[in-house]
């Protein structure tokens, strides 16, 4: 809860900074209020307990389904039409984040211990999907730094009415410099920042274009693993890194390669 509303609050900071009104229309107000429960209440709300139930390799494979629920709730809205080889490289990206978590840890553990946890992680990313998707529209008259301001305030003030009573209870005194230091980044850079990046990302280039990136974090992660923490990489995860560098090359600029290649068919699915 306090986390959301640090990222809410650096939101509308930077918002204003940037010179935005933060105006809205009548009936775009429970619109922003919706979307935002959605995607930064209800998707926090299943991230967190499902995550607390299952393991973080089912977790990072089942987040790696976010770009198929994304591109196919973009068809269902007709907001995009996807060629062939943009879900080609859609499914190459999970296959290859598979594979980067199971050269780790074994990757995707199905068991009754985790199938409670499990089924709440694709509620969220479900979630997550709609409220990517059904942005889209709205960004068309509202810039992505105003659009996550408003709906991440949103989120966050609900969010700070469920958990209110676990705030109240809490002792701060237990809570080192640090750990408050941590949640600041947390919110200010990871939500805050995070969050307008991909709006930002989601207004110029579209929904499935843009979450099919988020299969880039383990590929990272690894990265800054290996240098920084002196972590082993086994063959599996670089042989998974390059399929999910192939698949967000796919997704990316896959049309733009089928338009040099002439006589392709271009079919739209």
């Amino acid at each position: 809860g306090i986390r959301l509303m640090v990222a809410a609050l650096a939101l509308l900071l930077f918002a204003v900074a940037a010179g935005e009104n933060l105006r809205i229309e009548k009936k775009d107000i429970w619109i922003i209020i919706a979307l935002g429960v959605i995607g930064n209440t209800i998707y926090q709300i299943f991230f967190i307990f499902g995550f607390d139930l299952t393991t973080a390799s089912n977790t990072s494979v089942i987040l790696a389904m976010t770009p198929v629920f994304v591109a196919m709730l973009s068809t269902m809205f007709r907001h995009e039409s996807l060629r062939w080889i943009v879900w080609i490289g859609i499914i190459l990206s999970f296959i290859g984040l598979y594979l980067v978590v199971a050269g780790k840890s074994g990757g995707f553990q199905l068991s009754w211990n985790t199938i409670r946890g499990d089924v709440i992680v694709f509620g969220g990313v479900f979630f997550w999907a709609l409220y990517t998707v059904l942005s889209k529209p709205m960004l068309e008259k509202i810039s992505p730094i105003k659009w996550t301001a408003l709906t991440m305030s949103a989120g966050a003030v609900m969010f700070l009415l469920i958990s209110l009573n676990k705030i109240i209870s809490f002792d701060f005194h237990k809570v080192s410099f640090k750990s408050w230091a941590m949640l600041v980044y947390s919110g200010v850079f990871a939500l805050g920042v995070g969050y307008f990046v991909w709006y930002s990302s989601v207004k110029r280039i579209g929904s499935s274009k843009t979450a099919v990136f988020g299969n880039m974090v383990p590929v990272i992660t690894i990265a800054l693993a290996y240098f920084f923490l002196e972590e082993t990489v086994s063959l599996v995860q670089v042989a998974g890194v390059v399929i999910i560098l192939a698949g967000v090359y796919l997704t990316r600029s896959g049309d733009k390669w089928l338009e040099r290649k002439k006589g392709l068919p271009e079919y739209s699915y």
